[in-house]
């Protein structure tokens, strides 16, 4: 439980983040999780929905990596084509956004990858309009969410409402390549910025030091 005066958390469930982070991620941020395409975005992604459901907390997966018909024709109607994406329709998208979280109260959100929608919104001042309103419904409904990115353009998030930044990246070391992650940003705790090796295993996502040496 919170202090008094402190933002309560997040328990991510993942193995050693939670640790890294001081606790878990502060309740109703958002976080990018960046990096190349095999890096574990998405399994991190995942296990972070799995372990709130088994911890009571209902999750939400918006994914976009998927052709727009078969998108559109297993998830609730609130996708909009990126040409469509004008001011008006992005207050309802995420208005719409905002029904599903409040009605099944959400508490995790998971959007993979956020690239699709950002790629088609060619207007900086919309692409701030749709995450700071997307921030205000995230705090509102006290739901915390994390946004992949495997796009260069996932600097416009950096610079702007993201509270959280995991950098997810490979390292070759003695013929392998490891998996790593780094906590580069998180707003509302003290946390490690060191690299860490992550292991996609049976048991779900584990996080542990990345020893020096023997590189």
């Amino acid at each position: 439980m919170a202090k008094k005066g402190e933002r309560g958390r997040c328990v991510t469930g993942v193995e050693g983040l939670d640790n890294i982070l001081g606790g878990g991620i502060p309740t109703s941020s958002i976080v990018l999780v960046a990096g190349a395409c095999g890096t574990g975005k998405t399994s991190l992604g995942l296990e972070f929905l799995v372990r709130g459901v088994m911890a009571g907390e209902p999750g939400l997966l918006i994914t976009t990596v998927e052709g727009p018909d078969k998108l559109l024709s297993n998830v609730p109607r609130f996708i909009l084509s990126g040409s469509d994406l004008d001011e008006a329709a992005i207050k309802k998208l995420v208005a719409a956004l905002a029904k599903q979280i409040a009605a099944h109260r959400i508490k995790r959100l998971v959007i993979d990858t956020i690239d699709t929608v950002l790629t088609e919104i060619k207007d900086d001042a919309l692409d701030a309009l749709l995450l700071g309103e997307l921030s205000e419904v995230l705090f509102k409904n006290e739901c915390t969410a994390l946004l992949v990115s495997s796009s260069e353009k996932c600097e416009r998030i950096e610079g702007r409402v993201a509270d959280g930044i995991v950098m997810m990246g490979n390292l070759e070391r003695k013929g392998d390549l490891l998996r790593t992650m780094q906590v580069v940003k998180m707003k509302g705790t003290s946390h490690s910025r060191s690299k860490y090796v992550v292991d996609l295993t049976d048991a779900g996502v584990l996080v542990t030091p990345l020893l020096k040496g023997g590189l």
